[in-house]
């Protein structure tokens, strides 16, 4: 299976992925990881940039598909309509073909938390030091020009993590794939 975390900057997608791992195994392979190349060599948003990205994307699906079947695939995401690069519907189409090239169901969670809350996560220094986003401002924008989406996955669903600790949410998550996968694909 794959399981997509989608969600604004700072909702608590990373720290869930990690704590989901615990609970199923499989591989991790957060957003940042693909788009850090492209930040470290060219200027963001540029074509450069780009063309990195989708070059370390080619290759790390490459590698996925070589991966045992049965082997679970985590990831994170922002999956959002809107902007003008067309990038993070590009992104989610590649994951929605890599589960097809897998032959496996492709799991989607929207994380939310409420506004203040997600202001709050944002800021948090832990994010200053993997180089994420820590404008607050900038969630307000997103709100207002994109639309966060997940059409095309197998099975879908949004957990509101306001209340929830990363391990509470990786376990509610896991326990809706289990439940969602034992009545089949659909």
């Amino acid at each position: 299976m794959i399981i997509n975390l989608n969600g604004w900057p700072g909702v608590g997608k990373l720290t869930t992925a990690r704590e989901l791992w615990k609970l199923v195994g499989g591989r991790l392979l957060d957003n940042h990881t693909l788009l850090n190349v492209g930040k470290a060599l060219a200027d963001e948003g540029s074509p450069e940039y780009y063309a990195l990205v989708r070059a370390v994307r080619s290759v790390a699906f490459e590698a996925i598909l070589r991966l045992p079947p049965t082997l679970p695939v985590i990831f994170t995401n922002v999956v959002a309509r809107g902007g003008t690069s067309g990038f993070l519907e590009e992104n989610w189409q590649a994951i929605i073909d890599l589960a097809e090239a897998r032959e496996c169901n492709l799991f989607s969670v929207t994380l939310t938390c409420s506004d203040a809350e997600n202001a709050r996560r944002i800021t948090h220094e832990d994010r200053g030091l993997l180089h994420k986003e820590q404008n607050p401002k900038l969630l307000v924008q997103l709100a207002r020009t994109r639309t966060l989406f997940d059409d095309g996955a197998t099975f879908r669903t949004i957990i509101d993590n306001s209340e929830l600790s990363p391990q509470e949410t990786a376990f509610r998550l896991k326990n809706w794939v289990d439940n969602t996968s034992s009545r089949g694909r659909g």
